[in-house]
């Protein structure tokens, strides 16, 4: 990866850690770090962007109907994408903090109603141990540490489960002309590659009917290459009073730390998948979500069959979107594809 994409990448990290939205601060704030986290995104975009494609039925489906389709996590071919990465006894040590009692204070203050059906004992008991000293509240934690522990450990495999089967991911490259990339993710090369002018790009999926709460965040990031994984403990937080609260008789509001988390979580890869110059669509979608997006041009395999070829020429042409194929220039000394612009339309 060149010094510039390098440092598109280390931008995007830096405006990423440094916004913060809280779902409890006032939404004038909120919507104002929104409306700068975006722009900054925005202008980061490169030109393009590439989509590999294997050939089969579903890809010539979506290509002839404009659709980009997501997948879940949990059918990348990468086992440590999206998979959450926390320390169980750093979750255990910063909730059984009693100076990190003020969290369970706010859960109770943006829920009054949830208040209202507690059994006065409960109540009790919970206002007992926002109050009592610091030493017995540690005292008492300790005795309950086992059941604590399994507790936590049971919420971060459900945590796993989440994040590998709920968010719906659509993956593109900034390269059409990568070689491990059409092996991977075009068929040996036997696939096509489509191309997108994602720079105005700010839609919600086709499922979201602008009711979605995510439609507000820029959709579309570059994935972020580390060494070493990302920590989705703010995430897991969030994920953690979801759990305890999910089943409540009233509705209930759950204060979230930063509202940017799971998407924090879900764009984090080892460099050794750097060349692959990835950005992503993240959608949240219950339903399977698909964007609405006309590519600008397609990129043949270089070992295609000609019948599929074809095919997707006479699709190209019908969508007056520029096609090219990828040539292998057997007297090049450099292990390098050219894609050929195709002024006629059949092989």
């Amino acid at each position: 990866m060149s010094m510039e994409e390098n440092a598109v990448r280390d931008n995007f990290k830096e405006i990423l850690d440094s916004t913060v939205i809280r779902n409890y601060d006032s939404p004038d704030e909120n919507n104002a770090k929104i409306k700068t986290f975006c722009k900054k995104v925005q202008e980061l975009k490169p030109k393009s962007l590439f989509r590999y494609r294997n050939y089969n039925n579903d890809t010539v489906d979506a290509f002839k109907n404009d659709l980009v389709v997501s997948s879940k996590p949990a059918d990348f071919n990468d086992p440590f994408d999206c998979l959450i990465q926390v320390d169980p006894d750093d979750i255990i040590n910063e909730i059984t903090n009693p100076k990190n009692r003020w969290k369970l204070q706010k859960w109770l203050d943006y829920n009054p109603k949830l208040v209202e059906i507690i059994p006065k004992k409960n109540l009790k008991r919970i206002n007992a141990l926002l109050t009592m000293k610091d030493t017995t509240y540690s005292n008492f934690i300790q005795k309950r540490m086992p059941q604590f522990r399994k507790h936590v450990l049971q919420v971060i495999k459900q945590a796993k489960g989440f994040l590998r089967t709920y968010p719906h991911i659509a993956c593109f490259s900034e390269t059409p002309t990568s070689p491990p990339m059409w092996a991977h993710y075009a068929d040996l090369h036997k696939g096509f590659v489509l191309e997108y002018d994602f720079k105005d790009y700010f839609t919600p999926c086709l499922n979201c009917k602008n009711t979605c709460i995510f439609r507000h965040y820029e959709l579309l990031y570059p994935v972020i290459y580390t060494k070493t994984r990302f920590n989705a403990k703010d995430f897991f937080s969030s994920y953690w009073s979801h759990v305890i609260l999910m089943n409540a008789p009233v509705n209930v509001f759950i204060p979230k730390d930063d509202e940017l988390a799971i998407y924090k979580t879900l764009i984090h890869k080892s460099k050794d998948w750097e060349y692959e110059k990835e950005w992503r669509i993240i959608s949240h979608c219950e339903a399977y979500p698909m964007i609405k997006q006309r590519p600008i041009a397609i990129y043949l395999g270089a070992q295609m069959e000609d019948s599929n070829k074809n095919h997707l020429i006479q699709i190209a042409k019908k969508l007056k979107i520029k096609i090219f194929i990828m040539d292998i220039d057997i007297t090049s000394p450099e292990y390098k594809m050219t894609p050929k612009e195709c002024k006629s339309y059949r092989i």
